[in-house]
């Protein structure tokens, strides 16, 4: 093999004549660290992240509805702007506390 096929074969995954590793069987890494964290784990810890103080949404929801109506009345720029910010911050309200209902449903069971 000359180096070219050499560093094409490296880029693959592939290894020479030992044939130690296919490509696509090494086990996923993240960039925290968790070596051997399989994939589906990875995707369930990123769409379902652990929360370690459901606390912090209960404060989030107060001050995004303080606000609503405490700043957004005052911003420049127009209704338009005015009506987008109101609606953006009101769903992500919505979200906070579909999040905090599932979250009791969790603890109650």
């Amino acid at each position: 093999m000359n180096g070219v096929d050499k560093a094409a074969s490296r880029a693959q995954g592939t290894t020479s004549a030992a044939g130690t590793e296919k490509p696509g069987t090494a086990k996923f890494q993240s960039s925290r660290g968790m070596a051997g964290e399989s994939l589906d784990e990875a995707l369930i810890n990123f769409v379902m992240p652990a929360i370690p103080e459901p606390a912090i949404l209960r404060r989030s929801v107060a001050i995004l509805q303080h606000l609503v109506a405490h700043l957004v009345p005052d911003l420049e720029g127009g209704e338009q702007l005015k009506t987008l910010a109101r609606t953006l911050m009101e769903d992500e309200i919505e979200r906070h506390r579909d999040l905090l209902a599932r979250i009791q449903e969790g603890i109650e069971t």
